[in-house]
Protein backbone atom coordinates (compact mmCIF):
# COMPACT_ATOMS: atom_id res chain seq x y z
CA UNK A 1 0.00 0.00 0.00
CA UNK A 2 1.37 3.27 -1.14
CA UNK A 3 1.83 5.80 1.60
CA UNK A 4 1.97 8.94 -0.06
CA UNK A 5 1.14 12.21 0.84
CA UNK A 6 -2.40 13.12 0.10
CA UNK A 7 -3.05 15.79 -2.27
CA UNK A 8 -4.98 18.73 -1.11
CA UNK A 9 -5.17 22.21 -3.66
CA UNK A 10 -3.41 24.67 -2.24
CA UNK A 11 -1.63 23.41 0.33
CA UNK A 12 1.96 23.18 0.73
CA UNK A 13 4.33 20.71 2.90
CA UNK A 14 7.78 21.11 4.97
CA UNK A 15 9.11 20.30 7.22
CA UNK A 16 10.13 21.99 10.84
CA UNK A 17 12.97 20.75 13.39
CA UNK A 18 11.15 22.18 16.66
CA UNK A 19 13.23 20.30 20.02
CA UNK A 20 15.33 17.92 18.12
CA UNK A 21 11.92 16.55 16.60
CA UNK A 22 11.38 16.82 12.58
CA UNK A 23 7.68 17.40 12.42
CA UNK A 24 5.24 17.79 9.35
CA UNK A 25 3.74 21.20 8.43
CA UNK A 26 0.84 21.50 5.59
CA UNK A 27 -0.16 25.43 5.40
CA UNK A 28 -2.09 27.47 2.95
CA UNK A 29 -3.31 30.97 3.27
CA UNK A 30 0.45 32.41 3.68
CA UNK A 31 -0.39 35.78 2.25
CA UNK A 32 -3.44 36.52 4.65
CA UNK A 33 -3.53 38.84 6.77
CA UNK A 34 -4.23 38.46 10.92
CA UNK A 35 -2.97 35.92 13.56
CA UNK A 36 -2.40 32.44 11.61
CA UNK A 37 -4.48 29.42 12.87
CA UNK A 38 -2.73 26.47 13.84
CA UNK A 39 -4.38 23.38 13.35
CA UNK A 40 -3.64 20.21 15.37
CA UNK A 41 -5.10 16.78 14.82
CA UNK A 42 -6.43 13.87 17.75
CA UNK A 43 -5.97 10.35 17.31
CA UNK A 44 -5.96 8.09 14.84
CA UNK A 45 -5.24 10.48 12.77
CA UNK A 46 -3.02 13.40 11.57
CA UNK A 47 -3.20 16.62 9.18
CA UNK A 48 -5.73 14.82 7.24
CA UNK A 49 -8.50 15.23 9.37
CA UNK A 50 -8.64 18.73 8.65
CA UNK A 51 -8.88 18.78 5.04
CA UNK A 52 -12.42 20.48 4.69
CA UNK A 53 -11.55 22.87 7.46
CA UNK A 54 -8.24 24.60 6.56
CA UNK A 55 -9.34 25.69 2.54
CA UNK A 56 -12.00 26.97 4.12
CA UNK A 57 -9.99 28.99 6.84
CA UNK A 58 -7.15 29.65 4.38
CA UNK A 59 -9.52 32.12 2.62
CA UNK A 60 -9.42 34.56 5.53
CA UNK A 61 -5.81 33.74 7.16
CA UNK A 62 -2.91 31.61 7.25
CA UNK A 63 -3.81 28.16 8.16
CA UNK A 64 -1.40 25.68 9.32
CA UNK A 65 -1.93 21.89 10.04
CA UNK A 66 0.98 20.10 11.88
CA UNK A 67 1.20 16.46 12.71
CA UNK A 68 2.39 15.51 16.47
CA UNK A 69 5.13 13.51 16.50
CA UNK A 70 4.68 9.93 16.21
CA UNK A 71 1.90 10.99 13.85
CA UNK A 72 1.44 11.86 10.15
CA UNK A 73 4.65 12.87 8.62
CA UNK A 74 6.27 13.33 11.43
CA UNK A 75 9.58 11.74 13.21
CA UNK A 76 8.47 9.38 15.45
CA UNK A 77 11.03 8.82 18.93
CA UNK A 78 10.97 6.27 21.38
CA UNK A 79 9.32 8.64 24.12
CA UNK A 80 7.18 11.78 24.60
CA UNK A 81 3.68 10.66 23.90
CA UNK A 82 2.11 12.52 27.44
CA UNK A 83 0.29 15.46 26.95
CA UNK A 84 2.51 18.19 28.13
CA UNK A 85 5.04 16.70 26.32
CA UNK A 86 2.71 17.29 22.96
CA UNK A 87 2.04 20.90 24.05
CA UNK A 88 5.58 21.57 24.30
CA UNK A 89 6.08 20.49 20.68
CA UNK A 90 3.31 22.25 19.64
CA UNK A 91 5.00 25.60 20.92
CA UNK A 92 7.99 25.07 19.69
CA UNK A 93 6.82 24.19 16.13
CA UNK A 94 5.05 27.54 16.22
CA UNK A 95 8.25 29.48 18.09
CA UNK A 96 10.19 27.70 14.88
CA UNK A 97 7.95 28.81 12.24
CA UNK A 98 8.02 32.15 14.05
CA UNK A 99 4.41 33.02 13.74
CA UNK A 100 3.13 36.04 16.35
CA UNK A 101 0.59 34.66 18.91
CA UNK A 102 -1.63 32.07 15.76
CA UNK A 103 -5.16 31.38 17.62
CA UNK A 104 -4.68 27.31 18.21
CA UNK A 105 -7.40 24.59 17.29
CA UNK A 106 -7.42 21.43 18.38
CA UNK A 107 -9.19 18.41 18.00
CA UNK A 108 -9.34 14.68 20.36
CA UNK A 109 -6.06 14.69 22.14
CA UNK A 110 -4.80 17.77 19.63
CA UNK A 111 -7.72 19.51 21.69
CA UNK A 112 -6.82 18.39 25.35
CA UNK A 113 -3.09 19.28 24.11
CA UNK A 114 -3.47 22.70 22.96
CA UNK A 115 -5.63 23.54 26.22
CA UNK A 116 -2.50 22.42 28.14
CA UNK A 117 0.04 24.32 25.80
CA UNK A 118 -2.46 27.57 26.36
CA UNK A 119 -2.11 26.76 30.32
CA UNK A 120 1.57 26.65 29.80
CA UNK A 121 2.49 29.21 27.74
CA UNK A 122 -0.47 31.20 27.33
CA UNK A 123 1.97 34.54 25.99
CA UNK A 124 2.55 32.32 22.67
CA UNK A 125 -0.83 32.28 21.79
CA UNK A 126 -3.73 34.89 20.86
CA UNK A 127 -6.41 32.21 22.15
CA UNK A 128 -7.17 28.59 21.85
CA UNK A 129 -9.88 26.13 20.84
CA UNK A 130 -10.85 22.45 21.36
CA UNK A 131 -13.09 20.84 19.85
CA UNK A 132 -14.91 17.29 20.83
CA UNK A 133 -12.65 16.75 24.18
CA UNK A 134 -13.28 17.75 27.85
CA UNK A 135 -10.92 20.30 29.58
CA UNK A 136 -7.79 19.10 31.26
CA UNK A 137 -8.37 21.37 33.87
CA UNK A 138 -12.05 19.54 35.13
CA UNK A 139 -11.11 16.69 38.32
CA UNK A 140 -12.49 13.54 37.30
CA UNK A 141 -14.65 11.20 38.69
CA UNK A 142 -12.29 7.76 40.24
CA UNK A 143 -14.34 5.49 38.25
CA UNK A 144 -15.03 6.00 34.70
CA UNK A 145 -14.87 2.57 33.31
CA UNK A 146 -16.76 2.96 30.09
CA UNK A 147 -14.54 5.85 28.66
CA UNK A 148 -11.04 4.02 30.28
CA UNK A 149 -12.29 0.51 28.73
CA UNK A 150 -10.73 1.10 24.98
CA UNK A 151 -7.81 3.19 26.31
CA UNK A 152 -6.55 0.47 28.28
CA UNK A 153 -6.75 -1.87 25.13
CA UNK A 154 -4.88 0.59 23.17
CA UNK A 155 -1.98 1.04 26.28
CA UNK A 156 -1.42 -1.98 27.00
CA UNK A 157 1.41 -4.20 26.04
CA UNK A 158 -0.79 -5.74 22.90
CA UNK A 159 -1.53 -1.68 21.91
CA UNK A 160 0.98 -1.68 19.11
CA UNK A 161 -0.01 -4.96 17.29
CA UNK A 162 -3.92 -3.83 17.86
CA UNK A 163 -3.47 -0.55 16.29
CA UNK A 164 -1.14 -2.41 13.17
CA UNK A 165 -2.72 -5.79 12.66
CA UNK A 166 -6.28 -7.82 12.09
CA UNK A 167 -6.99 -5.40 9.44
CA UNK A 168 -6.68 -2.84 12.02
CA UNK A 169 -10.53 -3.72 12.84
CA UNK A 170 -10.00 -1.94 16.16
CA UNK A 171 -9.42 1.46 14.72
CA UNK A 172 -11.93 1.00 12.00
CA UNK A 173 -14.52 0.36 15.15
CA UNK A 174 -13.03 3.65 16.42
CA UNK A 175 -13.84 5.48 13.05
CA UNK A 176 -17.09 3.97 12.40
CA UNK A 177 -18.96 4.11 16.04
CA UNK A 178 -21.22 6.89 16.14
CA UNK A 179 -19.93 8.54 12.54
CA UNK A 180 -22.64 10.69 10.52
CA UNK A 181 -23.33 8.39 7.43
CA UNK A 182 -21.46 9.52 4.39
CA UNK A 183 -18.75 11.80 6.36
CA UNK A 184 -15.97 9.21 5.54
CA UNK A 185 -15.25 6.74 2.97
CA UNK A 186 -13.15 3.96 2.87
CA UNK A 187 -10.28 6.17 0.92
CA UNK A 188 -10.12 8.20 3.83
CA UNK A 189 -9.90 5.77 6.25
CA UNK A 190 -7.10 4.29 4.65
CA UNK A 191 -4.95 7.93 4.46
CA UNK A 192 -5.20 7.43 8.09
CA UNK A 193 -4.90 3.82 8.90
CA UNK A 194 -1.87 2.83 6.67
CA UNK A 195 0.47 5.41 8.48
CA UNK A 196 -0.25 3.10 11.86
CA UNK A 197 1.15 0.09 9.93
CA UNK A 198 4.81 1.17 10.86
CA UNK A 199 5.51 -0.29 13.87
CA UNK A 200 7.25 3.06 15.10
CA UNK A 201 4.09 5.03 15.17
CA UNK A 202 1.56 1.77 16.54
CA UNK A 203 3.93 2.06 19.27
CA UNK A 204 3.34 5.60 19.21
CA UNK A 205 -0.14 5.50 19.20
CA UNK A 206 0.23 3.14 22.55
CA UNK A 207 2.05 4.64 24.39
CA UNK A 208 -0.54 8.16 23.89
CA UNK A 209 -3.04 6.16 25.71
CA UNK A 210 -0.65 4.11 28.20
CA UNK A 211 0.84 7.24 29.54
CA UNK A 212 -2.73 8.85 29.97
CA UNK A 213 -3.79 5.66 31.93
CA UNK A 214 -1.04 4.97 33.62
CA UNK A 215 0.40 8.87 34.58
CA UNK A 216 -2.42 11.57 33.38
CA UNK A 217 -5.58 9.65 34.32
CA UNK A 218 -4.42 9.84 38.46
CA UNK A 219 -3.96 13.31 38.47
CA UNK A 220 -6.63 14.32 36.66
CA UNK A 221 -8.61 12.22 39.40
CA UNK A 222 -7.01 13.78 42.08
CA UNK A 223 -7.43 17.33 40.87
CA UNK A 224 -3.66 18.16 40.32
CA UNK A 225 -2.86 17.88 36.70
CA UNK A 226 -3.54 21.49 35.58
CA UNK A 227 -4.27 24.02 38.10
CA UNK A 228 -7.42 25.96 35.88
CA UNK A 229 -7.97 27.32 32.01
CA UNK A 230 -5.35 29.52 30.36
CA UNK A 231 -5.98 33.32 30.84
CA UNK A 232 -6.77 34.01 26.97
CA UNK A 233 -9.56 33.27 25.48
CA UNK A 234 -10.83 29.79 25.08
CA UNK A 235 -13.77 28.25 23.04
CA UNK A 236 -14.69 24.62 23.76
CA UNK A 237 -16.24 22.99 20.69
CA UNK A 238 -18.72 19.90 20.32
CA UNK A 239 -20.87 18.34 18.06
CA UNK A 240 -24.74 17.48 19.14
CA UNK A 241 -24.46 13.48 18.45
CA UNK A 242 -20.98 13.34 20.25
CA UNK A 243 -21.36 10.20 22.20
CA UNK A 244 -17.97 11.03 24.34
CA UNK A 245 -18.41 14.53 25.36
CA UNK A 246 -22.31 15.52 26.38
CA UNK A 247 -23.49 19.01 27.15
CA UNK A 248 -23.14 19.24 30.65
CA UNK A 249 -19.01 17.53 30.48
CA UNK A 250 -18.27 20.25 28.22
CA UNK A 251 -19.84 23.08 30.53
CA UNK A 252 -18.07 21.56 33.39
CA UNK A 253 -14.98 23.54 32.35
CA UNK A 254 -16.73 26.78 33.33
CA UNK A 255 -14.80 29.03 35.48
CA UNK A 256 -15.70 32.34 37.48
CA UNK A 257 -13.96 35.18 36.12
CA UNK A 258 -12.37 32.85 32.55
CA UNK A 259 -13.23 33.93 29.35
CA UNK A 260 -14.52 30.41 27.80
CA UNK A 261 -17.20 30.12 24.96
CA UNK A 262 -19.16 26.73 24.61
CA UNK A 263 -20.38 26.51 21.45
CA UNK A 264 -22.77 22.83 19.63
CA UNK A 265 -22.36 22.13 16.54
CA UNK A 266 -25.36 20.05 15.01
CA UNK A 267 -25.29 16.86 13.28
CA UNK A 268 -21.94 16.09 14.12
CA UNK A 269 -20.47 13.27 16.30
CA UNK A 270 -16.44 13.18 17.75
CA UNK A 271 -15.65 13.19 14.22
CA UNK A 272 -17.19 17.12 13.65
CA UNK A 273 -14.25 18.31 11.24
CA UNK A 274 -14.46 16.07 8.88
CA UNK A 275 -18.85 15.88 9.63
CA UNK A 276 -19.34 19.39 9.50
CA UNK A 277 -16.27 21.17 8.28
CA UNK A 278 -18.33 24.35 6.59
CA UNK A 279 -19.83 24.87 10.20
CA UNK A 280 -16.53 24.39 12.19
CA UNK A 281 -15.10 26.81 10.13
CA UNK A 282 -17.26 29.52 10.70
CA UNK A 283 -16.90 29.25 13.81
CA UNK A 284 -13.87 29.22 14.37
CA UNK A 285 -13.43 32.53 12.12
CA UNK A 286 -15.96 34.07 13.84
CA UNK A 287 -13.46 33.29 17.45
CA UNK A 288 -10.28 34.29 15.49
CA UNK A 289 -11.98 37.59 14.25
CA UNK A 290 -13.63 38.19 17.95
CA UNK A 291 -9.83 37.70 19.63
CA UNK A 292 -8.06 39.58 16.57
CA UNK A 293 -10.14 42.34 14.30
CA UNK A 294 -8.76 43.21 11.37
Amino acid sequence: MSQTMPDLPGVEHRWVEADGIRFHIAEAGADRPGKAVVLVHGFPQHWWTWRGVLPLLAEHRRAVALDLRGYGWSEAPAAGYDKKTFAKDIVAVVEALGLDKPVLVGHDWGGWSSLVAAVLRPEVFTAVASVAVPAPWVQMPAKRPSILLYQNILGSGLGPWIIRSGNQRFLRLLFTRGTAPGSRNEENFEVFLERFREPARARAGSATYRTFVRDEWPQLVSGGYLPGPAPIPTLLVRGSRDQLLGERAMRRAARDGADIDFHTIDEATHWLPEEQPEALAGRLLAFADKVDPR
